[in-house]
């Protein structure tokens, strides 16, 4: 697909849409009612996606930047600055609940689409300002610092796969300590303490899904907190509190309970060196999981027969239909009647689950939309596989084994072009 000329008469219909976008955002100014439209149907169609990036090519554009500040015909030849501004306007339709919710959506998708390039509307001035928050409020410790922590510091382990833009977007644990007046380490607790409640479940996005200026999320019980973050300075915070309660149950001087969690080292040598201590070890474990699995999934029910709504696997929030809720009341009624058995709560949860997919596929937009999901994740996932392999090192080392591995690739990726072509 080749063009050559902007006359709008000789553009496909994909490259109309984008025309009409662009002359949208240069004449509604102040009221940005079509532009905001257009660009709702261009996002959730992916228009963007499916016209040429250039003169005399036919391949679409890398990144939703690149197609922002491509000239026209095939970009919007427009400020990506300018784009947060626009975003930032009310539709006029936005009084009512459905319009507003398909705007949401939008933004939400288009500064989604941005942040992937590291292009966030966050200025220095906005980040020195949230740190200055930040270490005013660092003594309390809390969920809300530290996600904080995960939309601002990048990764150790991530620091070298920074992209052209991400450089601009999460800073390193030092350069946040600097700013903050605290440690590197201490940062570093809070990154990994919210990377532990992502793999627990407790929280729904990881570090690596956030990013500066991400909108807030739903974050866990405050009396959670001390699961996840471990201080070195234990008997005077709230972990210590729990460590010294656990102790005084069991019959034991908080003192060595402390010493010996402040101690892990020693610990992994008792356990190495003297069964019981392993067996006692795992035993403690073993209950503690099983505790928290039991309570997590009873907060689970309880809140979404509380709030008739629940966060699905793209992460959007969504309303149950009101035969579902009622299911979902009953499933809560039956585990209040045995709320310490982990079987009848593993069971309520487990059908809640059901019949939250049942309202998934039941909805046939959100349905797609979660399968869309599914296979982008997918595919980054595989994209970022095959980007670690160095092409200059590979055929030094190759043999039958890989090649069959690769020709095997090749062969589902060109099956599923195919599959794609057809539409």
């Amino acid at each position: 697909m080749s063009v050559r000329i902007e006359s709008n008469s000789q553009l496909t219909p994909e490259q109309e849409r984008v025309y009409r976008l662009r002359n949208a955002a240069e004449r509604d100014g102040g009221t940005p009612g079509g532009f905001l439209e257009l660009l709702a149907a261009v996002v959730a169609d992916d228009t963007w996606r499916q016209i040429p990036s250039g003169i005399n090519t036919e391949e679409p554009f890398s990144s939703f930047v690149d197609f922002i500040e491509a000239k026209p015909p095939f970009g919007l030849g427009q400020r990506v600055e300018d784009v947060h501004v626009l975003l930032q306007m009310r539709h006029p339709h936005e009084a009512a609940a459905d319009f507003r919710a398909k705007m949401e959506a939008m933004r939400a998708e288009v500064r989604r689409l941005l942040a992937e390039d590291g292009v966030t509307g966050y200025s220095e001035q906005q980040r020195d300002r949230d740190i200055q928050a930040w270490a005013a409020l660092d003594k309390s410790g809390s969920w809300w610092l530290a996600f904080f922590v995960a939309c601002q510091v990048r990764s150790p382990k991530d620091a070298a796969e920074d992209g052209r833009r991400k450089t601009t977007s999460k800073i390193p644990a030092s350069e946040f300590a600097r700013r903050a007046g605290t440690s590197p380490e201490r940062v570093l607790r809070y990154l990994r303490a919210w990377d532990a409640a992502h793999a627990a479940g407790a929280v729904p996005l990881s570090a690596g899904d956030l990013c500066p200026g991400h909108e807030p999320v739903d974050l866990p019980p405050a009396d959670d907190w001390t699961l996840y973050y471990s201080s070195r300075r234990s008997a005077s915070t709230d972990r210590g509190a729990l460590i010294s309660a656990a102790a005084e149950t069991e019959g034991i001087r908080p003192t060595k309970a402390l010493e010996v969690a402040e101690n892990p080292t020693a610990l992994r040598a008792a356990i190495l060196g003297d069964p019981k201590t392993a067996d006692a070890a795992r035993a403690a474990l073993k209950a503690l999981t099983a505790e928290e699995r039991r309570s997590e999934h009873l907060d689970y029910v309880r809140q979404v027969a509380e709030g008739g709504k629940a966060q699905v696997s793209s992460g959007q929030l969504i309303e149950l239909p009101e035969q579902i809720r009622a299911e979902v009341s009953e499933q809560l009624a039956a585990v209040t009647e045995h709320p310490a058995d982990p079987e009848v709560v593993t069971s309520a949860y487990e059908a809640v689950q059901g019949l939250i997919t049942k309202a998934v596929e039941a909805d046939p937009a959100l349905h797609a939309n979660e399968q869309r999901v599914r296979f982008q994740t997918a595919l980054k996932a595989t994209r970022r596989s095959i980007a670690a392999i160095d092409p200059v090192r590979l055929p030094a080392v190759i043999d039958d084994g890989l090649r069959d591995e690769i020709t095997a690739l090749h062969e589902a990726v060109s099956a599923l072009v195919a599959s794609i072509n057809k539409q």
